[in-house]
């Protein structure tokens, strides 16, 4: 399962930041760190899901999740936010968390 530097190395590549075997610079790696904790708390309330990065992040939400820390530190990367693409992965990460719904018995009253 990926881990916070997983997570890390994957925004910086969504940023164009980092090339394939390239090491992330220091300064880029602490930028979105320091902003990560609390952009998992948000998506996490917007899809009724716990996204702890201390742990390990669920496979399936590795991209959506270093979708929305990337749209979230665009701008310190010389790039525009874009609101499409953080809807997509809210989206996303919702079609991957299963509904705790189980709904109510239903009466019937038959004639």
């Amino acid at each position: 399962m990926p881990t916070r530097q997983d997570l890390i190395r994957e925004t910086l590549k969504k940023l164009n930041a980092i090339a394939a075997g390239q090491q992330p610079e220091p300064e880029d790696v602490e930028t979105i760190d320091e902003s990560m904790d609390g952009l998992l708390i948000e998506a996490g309330v917007r899809v009724g899901r716990y996204f702890n990065a201390d742990d390990e992040i669920p496979e399936e939400a590795l991209d959506p999740l270093a979708t929305i820390l990337a749209n979230f530190n665009a701008p310190g990367f010389g790039q525009a936010q874009n609101a499409d693409s953080y809807a997509d992965a809210i989206n996303r990460l919702r079609y991957l968390t299963p509904s705790a719904y189980v709904g109510a018995p239903q009466n019937v009253s038959f004639f």
